[in-house]
C-alpha cells in the first residue's frame, strides 16, 4: 500500500474514531480484497474464507481502540488478520477440514472456460493443488512470508512491520521458505 493510501487510512481510522458511521464502511472496502485473499489463501475455502474475513472485520471494529497509531492501520489489520487465519486453521484441521474433495463433489470447482479442455482444466488444477498442499505443508512462519510476499505481493517493509521482524529477517526468511517449498515440490514431482 502507497504512503498516500496508508496516510487515508489513517484519515479513516481518525474519522471512525470520531464517530463518522461510513468510515467503517470505506476501511472495509478499501482491504477486504486483500484480507479474504490472505483467509483464503490460508484455509482454501472459498465460505470459510469469507466467514472468517468477515470475523476479521467485526474484531476490527470491536477492538479499533487498541490501535495506538492509526497511520499504522493496515500492519495492525494484518497482524491479527493473521492471528485469526492461525486460529481458524487449526480449529479447521482439527475437525478433519481438509481431507482432499472428490472431483464427484458438487462444490468442487470445476468450471470450463473457453477454449478449456477437461484434461488441460484438470491438469491445472492438479498443479495448483500440489503448490497448495505444498504450501500448506510449510511451518507457520514461512507459510506466512510466502502468502504475504509471493500471494499478496507486500513489499519487504510491510512484511517486517506486520510480523514485527527487521528487514534482514524478512528476506531470510523469504529465502528459506522459498528453498523449503521448492524441496517439498521437488519430491511430489520426481
Amino acid at each position: 500500500m502507497s504512503q498516500s493510501e496508508e496516510n487515508d487510512t489513517g484519515d479513516l481510522v481518525r474519522a471512525l474514531r470520531r464517530g463518522d458511521g461510513t468510515a467503517f464502511t470505506k476501511l472495509v472496502q478499501r482491504h477486504q480484497a486483500r484480507i479474504y485473499n490472505l483467509a483464503y489463501n490460508y484455509v482454501k475455502d472459498e465460505e470459510e474464507a469469507k466467514d472468517l474475513t468477515q470475523d476479521i472485520f467485526i474484531t476490527v471494529h470491536r477492538t479499533l481502540g487498541s490501535l495506538r497509531d492509526e497511520d499504522k492501520f493496515s500492519a495492525w489489520l494484518y497482524q491479527l488478520a493473521l492471528n485469526h487465519c492461525r486460529n481458524r486453521y487449526k480449529r479447521l484441521q482439527r475437525r478433519g477440514f481438509f481431507r482432499s474433495r472428490s472431483l464427484d463433489d458438487p462444490d468442487s470447482p470445476l468450471h470450463l472456460t473457453s477454449g478449456e479442455t477437461p484434461e488441460g482444466l484438470l491438469g491445472q488444477q492438479d498443479q495448483d493443488q500440489l503448490v497448495r498442499k505444498a504450501i500448506a505443508s510449510l511451518s507457520e512462519a514461512e507459510k506466512e512470508v510466502i502468502l504475504l510476499r509471493d500471494i499478496e505481493g507486500m513489499s519487504y517493509d510491510e512484511i517486517g512491520t506486520i510480523l514485527e521482524i527487521p528487514l534482514g529477517t524478512v528476506k531470510s526468511k523469504l529465502n528459506r521458505a522459498r528453498l523449503a517449498l521448492k524441496e517439498r515440490l521437488e519430491k511430489v514431482l520426481e
